[in-house]
């Protein structure tokens, strides 16, 4: 009897009557369990997670089809082709290039000041390329920059109106 109580004031249980604790077996069978819940929980939360990301991109896609398209602008055809020579040094390379503004159809007064503006505008369009290397003017990304920095420069110097697009009707570098 005196074993039994050490063990017991020793915070242990007695040795003939613990039984042995849980087998292995079942600790190994407890974890398994544990680990197959937890995937199917993940599994559960990602399903979730994916419709819901699906079901939102689809929304937006759905409105952005519902946009009607904008009404055709009117164009404004420079009569002469653009030739400008590059800023590049040492081997020479220059640009040809036709160009087109889009402008609202409606707008008389927008159509005359450009018609006015003829001369200042080639000029500025000159400038605006001129100072370009051929690298810069030769990627489609570099392009749309080029236009979206001539359209904003030509609105800068209109007082009867804005210029919507700048079209490149025949672009080479050479």
């Amino acid at each position: 009897m005196g074993d039994a109580e050490i063990d017991e004031e020793e915070g242990g249980l007695p040795a003939a009557e613990g039984g042995g604790g849980t087998s292995p077996i079942i600790k190994w069978l407890l974890y398994v369990a544990g680990a197959i819940f937890g995937i199917i929980i993940v599994a559960i939360i990602s399903m979730v997670v994916a419709k819901q990301t699906a079901t939102s991109t689809f929304t937006q896609m759905k409105n952005v089809a519902l946009v009607k398209p904008p009404p055709p602008l009117a164009n404004y055809n420079f009569t002469e082709e653009f030739r400008i020579n590059t800023s590049d040094k040492g081997e020479a390379h220059f640009v040809k290039m036709k160009l087109a503004f889009g402008i609202a159809k409606e707008d008389q007064t927008l159509s005359a000041e450009l018609a006015e503006r003829n001369a200042q505008m080639r000029d500025l369009i000159n400038l605006i390329v001129g100072r370009k290397s051929k690298d810069e003017l030769i990627n489609i990304e570099d392009q749309l920059d080029l236009r979206e920095e001539i359209k904003a420069q030509v609105n800068h110097i209109l007082s009867e109106g804005k210029i919507q697009e700048v079209y490149f009707t025949e672009f080479i570098v050479n």
